[in-house]
């Protein structure tokens, strides 16, 4: 699923966000599975037709598999000059994220996405099509953190780009 870049572009690193950042949603759906299973068992000998709680098993069942779909098909691709972001089950959404345009990066590990060796990373763009970008359940966050700080000094150097704060407090 590699987009062609233009000649002088390099693609620096391609990815997918980690299903496992979805674990507690997929717990949660197998327990209403097996709930739903144990009452369709239940419910066998009583008046209500049993397929009526299997029929519920489906709901469990999308709601995971629609999250897990999303997430596969989510497709994160780092170059040289800027960020493409890829996502969508049928219909497809293309971001781009000029490096240059990052203002501010943020990296976090809660307890649980350290467990596993995951972690969010945000960046604050002057976008206006993007002003936020999380990158959630990411593996090897740090280091993939550290590669688009470094390139967006570098993108920003390149350009002769510097942010300039102005300070809005009227003295008085």
């Amino acid at each position: 699923m590699n987009t062609p870049h233009p000649a002088d572009e390099k693609e620096v690193w391609s990815g997918t966000p980690s299903q496992i950042r979805h674990l507690g949603l997929y717990a949660l759906c197998a327990v209403v599975a097996l709930v739903l299973l144990v009452a369709a068992i239940k419910v066998h000998g009583s008046r209500l037709p049993s397929w009526v709680p299997l029929l519920l098993l489906l709901v469990p069942a999308i709601v995971a598999g629609k999250r897990w779909l999303q997430t596969r098909c989510e497709q994160i691709t780092l170059t040289d000059q800027r960020l493409i972001l890829r996502r969508g089950i049928l219909n497809r959404t293309t971001d781009y994220v000029e490096l240059y345009r990052v203002k501010d990066s943020h990296f976090t590990q809660p307890l649980a996405e350290r467990i596993f060796g995951l972690g969010t990373i945000r960046l604050r763009t002057t976008q206006d099509s993007e002003p936020l970008v999380v990158l959630a359940g990411m593996r090897a966050p740090e280091t993939l953190w550290n590669q688009i700080r470094n390139l967006v000094e570098a993108c920003r150097a390149a350009r002769g780009v510097r942010e300039v704060d102005m300070n809005t407090e009227v003295g008085g």
